[in-house]
């Protein structure tokens, strides 16, 4: 799965680039790749779940999953306040009540709540905060302005699903029961709302539908596991990754919108589900894949820093193709995996979380994929 997780990485690092092009060509939306992303992290969270007998005790999934997150974007939330956003944000706090101060502070320091920038907008006289169905619309600086890490209230929503994963991920019905929650949540705001931002992907309660999906085709992968053949499985599962390739080079995949569901790309959502026990069953016991998947979550956490830097000191690079963009990316990512992320899950294994240092001497049905959601 690690494959699929750096192409949706990748999607996202080019909609961000000048002209959301890489060598003149567009891949499929950042939009749609960020949900490709609730939906493997909601099979991979039920996968440890329902694989790893540490995580019975909550206290220790809760901690396990926050250090996945936290070390990589603080990190990277320094570095932009440091060369980028300290007059921004310094100036913007500074005008705030003492209640909105603490909520962009505290936020900013531990990720929680990020997503909840995008329904609140200052005030006209900028001291305090009032909610909004439109944030990007509304006059003068907009709250949102003042996350250091302007992509991470995606991780708010992960955060979310991680709250309430524990009680729902170990039982099909829950799951099933939190999937049609969130449809229709995603129903009523397709007839209610005349805005797509930012409900269209960053509502938490509409988006539990894809995390729940993903846990749902754990569940279903389980039972095929029992019934057809691992070569089976995992030939389909290489058929599988040549046709999300295939959907993720196709530009014109992402003008597909589903206005009932408020959803993008709703096809190529339902082949990433439907996707994930045969890519798991092709990558099992191939290290090179999980490391590759592994590059996905600092490519994402960076790549804005990534751009800014080069906007300022190298703008030359960022014209025509992007290339350097892409790579300069890819090579801050591969620094921030191995100096902060592979060092603090060594730390998370008393958390019962597995290091990645140890992924090719697990080749068991579960323990593989274990290890990929850590």
């Amino acid at each position: 799965m690690g494959t699929l997780r750096f192409l949706l990485a990748l999607c996202v690092v080019v909609t961000h680039a000048p002209g959301s092009e890489l060598f003149g060509a567009r891949l499929l939306s950042g939009i749609t790749a960020v949900q490709g992303f609730y939906i493997i992290s909601g099979f991979l969270i039920t996968l440890v779940l329902n694989t790893r007998a540490e995580y019975r005790d909550i206290s220790r999934f809760y901690i396990s999953r926050y250090l996945r997150l936290w070390p990589a974007y603080i990190v990277v939330a320094v570095l932009m306040f440091a060369m980028f956003k300290s007059d921004v944000l310094i100036h913007g706090i500074a005008r705030l009540d003492w209640p909105a101060a603490l909520f962009v502070i505290a936020s900013n320091a531990t990720i929680f709540l990020q997503d909840w920038f995008l329904f609140f907008a200052i005030t006209p006289d900028g001291a305090s905060l009032s909610p909004t169905a439109h944030f990007i619309t509304e006059p003068g600086m907009q709250l949102n302005g003042l996350l250091l890490v302007p992509q991470a209230w995606s991780l708010g929503i992960e955060l979310t699903f991680y709250l309430v994963a524990p009680f729902i991920c170990r039982s099909p019905p829950r799951l099933l029961g939190l999937f049609c929650f969130g449809l229709l949540v995603r129903i009523g705001l397709g007839l209610w709302s005349p805005e797509r931002d930012p409900w269209l992907y960053r509502f938490s309660p509409a988006e539990m539908m894809l995390f729940a999906s993903g846990g749902l085709v754990y569940f279903a992968g389980t039972w095929l596991e029992t019934r057809l053949p691992a070569r089976f499985m995992r030939a389909v599962g290489i058929v599988c990754l040549a046709i999300l390739a295939i959907i993720i080079a196709r530009h014109k995949q992402n003008n597909t919108l589903s206005d009932s569901l408020l959803l993008f790309n709703w096809n190529a959502l339902a082949m990433i589900a439907v996707s994930c026990p045969f890519l798991l069953s092709a990558s099992r016991g191939y290290a090179w894949d999980s490391m590759i998947g592994e590059l996905s979550y600092p490519m994402y956490l960076c790549h804005v820093f990534v751009y800014e830097a080069m906007a300022s000191y190298a703008p030359y690079s960022l014209i025509p193709s992007n290339f350097w963009y892409v790579c300069a990316s890819i090579i801050f990512s591969i620094a921030l995996l191995r100096l902060v992320v592979l060092p603090v899950d060594r730390y998370r294994k008393r958390f019962g979380a597995l290091p990645r240092t140890d992924l090719a001497k697990e080749m068991t049905v579960g323990k593989d994929a274990a290890h990929v959601a850590g």
